[in-house]
């Protein structure tokens, strides 16, 4: 669907309100290796399909990577909703898989990048991470 060298996966994620729920992790790795990569988060009714966007990506040397977030795109599952949440936080788990695939696959420099909403989601999910884990001035007076 997205041509030569991309690639998917289903994460499965633990049932909520409506039952059983997954995401989508696509990835196209660049030809010039390294340990650059940029992880694309799409906007409200929408999914990953820009893949213009990602080759150019890969052109540039970064590893791509996008999410179809949970009942959304190709996460949709039969019966239910789309784009039902009630809580922007529940995207979290599906931007935690993609982050954990690509740290297995040696990335260690990661671009977090959302368009429309999922600029809003990837947002709340960087601010809740810096405001839940210990500041630069906490961690150095614990060593």
């Amino acid at each position: 669907m997205l041509g030569d060298g991309y690639e998917m996966r289903y994460v499965d994620h633990p049932d909520d309100y409506s039952g059983q729920v997954r995401s989508t992790i696509i990835r196209k790795l660049s030809s010039c290796g390294g340990n650059k990569g940029v992880l694309y988060v799409h906007g409200f009714n929408d999914y990953f399909f820009q893949s213009e966007m990602g080759d150019r990506f890969v052109d540039s040397c970064y590893n791509f990577y996008a999410v179809d977030l949970r009942k959304y795109g190709r996460s949709l599952l039969p019966g239910q909703k789309p784009f039902q949440v009630r809580d922007m936080k529940e995207y979290f788990a599906d931007i935690d898989s993609a982050i954990a695939q690509m740290k297995d696959d040696g990335i260690d420099e990661i671009i977090l990048m959302g368009h429309s909403t999922g600029g809003l989601t990837t947002s709340l999910y960087m601010a809740c991470l810096l405001y839940t884990s210990p500041s630069p001035r906490d961690r150095t007076r614990s060593r």
